[in-house]
């Protein structure tokens, strides 16, 4: 599976919004784990590079096929919104397109930060059940 292909289970998954307006709003909610910017994204488009809080990546692949995989015409960019979902998709873009280690890692750290929590608040819960 393409790195690509990933963000439509995204989309089913509903971790991913598209559309500039969409995505500077999770942004600054701090929701967007990964900005995904389109090859050939417009001027606007690639100003979340400089100013977005998140890491942003540029795909190999044009507002088309972005748009087709999402679900509408086109899309010059994406956000994901689960740090599990942008940890994985990494990994397969990484594949596709070197140079992505800094990203990858930053990510993965994130990940393993929310899992850790996720335990710690199952062992939690699992204390006051037996109270």
């Amino acid at each position: 599976m393409s790195a690509v292909t990933f963000l439509g289970l995204a989309k089913k998954a509903g971790r991913i919004e598209s559309g500039e307006e969409t995505v500077a709003t999770a942004a600054r909610a701090g929701k967007a784990k990964l900005i995904i910017l389109a090859a050939d994204a417009g001027r606007s488009a690639r100003g979340f590079e400089k100013n977005a809080a998140c890491p942003v990546v540029t795909l190999p692949c044009g507002k088309s096929e972005l748009g087709a995989t999402l679900g509408r015409e086109t899309v010059s960019v994406a956000c994901l919104t689960d740090i599990g979902f942008a940890s994985a998709f990494i990994d397969k873009l990484s594949l596709e397109a070197p140079g992505l280690e800094d990203i990858k890692a930053e990510l993965d750290a994130q990940n393993a930060r929310a899992e850790q929590r996720k335990k710690e608040q199952r062992r939690h819960e699992q204390k006051l059940r037996r109270k």
